[in-house]
């Protein structure tokens, strides 16, 4: 299938003196980019494909929702409404070599609200990406099993701290620009974040038509492309600021197709994705700079759609779910979850970063994260707890209560 490559869909390049190998290796966690400390798992990251040859790239952000870039569904005011019917969303590092089941049908589109309005309010073309709101959410037609969902952050971002990108776009060196239209495979690579602006500063434009943004710009081995530099000129409303000349072994910048793709980040000791690819300044040579939107400023926005235990995933069977700091565990009605260490807990809300549990056990209520994990504080005991998860079994938890300062062995239900 052909793939559209124009100038309307608003901007992956690597450095000219390497090879593609790394980049592509990252892309599919493969070797010394394997998913841990230094490297984010990429598995989320998929392609969006309609019929009409139209590519993008999506994240999983929950069992069956995407996040992506508005501007690959509707570009202007004259562009027709999006059918659903028309797309695809395709999880594998290759989407040409995909099998049937990590393709997946569209339900529904939401584009953010602020996207529809900027078209209407600035004569059909919209300033939407300038101003932080080019988002779309991708419904899916049913749950992706078996793949984590990204991890999203609602705080501020470190500037200058290395970033990891991902999209399926064209293949694109420093020096040389366009390389291959004509890419499948999912292509990762590294920079540094250099802008974070929390809220565009455009007093004009009502604040639910604007949000934040984000900024790399692709630096060269000569270091002589540092387009976000002190000195430099500032660009739309990224703001001044600096940043370092220096690229990374695998820098790289994004070029069409990549629209929507992620940035993400290591922060609060897990890889999140922080923004998706909005629009680039040029044509992804050395100096180019990639403007995101920040996901952070659409918080309110996004957590409605999100649902309950977003984080984990789908192992396949039914109603079973999977954290990757606490296990497996299955998902009844009415917020009551089965765990088979813990055994029935209740919680009322959580995406499953963290979260507050009841039992009718000595432990009443208790709170664990991402974070602490196995460490619990419960409010019965009012004491931190560790879990010894080793040596706990089914009806019977093994743990050191801090407060009393011993080791107990209880039932973990009554």
């Amino acid at each position: 299938m052909e793939i559209k490559a124009d100038d309307t869909f608003r901007r992956l390049g690597k450095l000219n003196n390497e090879n593609w190998d790394g980049y592509y290796a990252l892309g599919a966690n493969q070797g010394a980019y394997s998913s841990g400390i230094n490297y984010p798992n990429l598995s989320c990251v998929g392609a969006l494909l309609s019929n009409d040859g139209i590519l993008g790239t999506g994240t999983l952000i929950s069992r069956n929702l995407v996040i992506t870039a508005a501007h690959l569904f509707k570009n202007s005011l004259s562009s027709p409404n999006p059918k659903n019917s028309d797309w695809e969303f395709i999880l594998n590092s290759d989407y040409g070599k995909a099998p049937s089941n990590f393709i997946y049908k569209v339900e529904n589109i939401i584009i953010h609200p602020g996207w529809i309005a900027r078209l209407s309010e600035n004569k059909g073309l919209g300033d939407g990406d300038l101003l932080g709101v080019d988002l779309a959410l991708v419904l899916l037609d049913k749950d992706v099993e078996g793949i984590y969902p990204a991890k999203l952050f609602n705080g501020i971002e470190p500037i200058g701290e290395k970033v990891v990108i991902a999209g399926f776009g064209s293949l694109v060196d420093g020096v040389s620009g366009l390389v291959s239209g004509q890419n499948e495979r999912r292509v990762g690579g590294e920079n540094v974040l250099d802008r974070v602006v929390v809220e565009v500063d455009a007093p004009s434009i009502n604040s639910a038509h604007k949000g934040g943004l984000l900024a790399i710009d692709f630096d060269s081995p000569q270091e002589n492309s540092n387009s976000l530099g002190q000195n430099s000129s500032v660009i739309d409303y990224l703001g001044s600021g600096g940043s370092s000349s220096t690229p990374l072994s695998l820098e790289a910048s994004t070029a069409v197709g990549d629209s929507g793709g992620p940035i993400l980040m290591m922060i609060q000791n897990a890889w999140r994705t922080i923004g998706t690819v909005s629009y680039g300044t040029s044509d992804s040579t050395y100096g180019d700079v990639t403007v995101y939107s920040r996901i952070a400023s659409q918080h309110e926005w996004l957590e409605p759609f999100m649902g309950n235990w977003n984080q984990a995933r789908d192992i396949g069977f039914d109603g079973w779910l999977e954290l990757d700091w606490f296990g497996t565990f299955f998902s009844h009605s009415n917020n009551w979850n089965f765990h088979p260490l813990y055994g029935w807990f209740y919680v009322p809300s959580s995406t499953g970063e963290s979260f507050w549990a009841w039992q009718g056990n000595h432990l009443g209520w208790w709170w664990s994260s991402l974070s602490v994990y196995p460490f619990l504080y419960s409010s019965k005991l009012e004491s931190w707890i560790y879990v010894n998860i080793n040596q706990s079994k089914f009806d019977e938890l093994v743990y050191f209560d801090y407060k009393k300062m011993h080791w107990n062995v209880a039932p973990s239900t009554d």
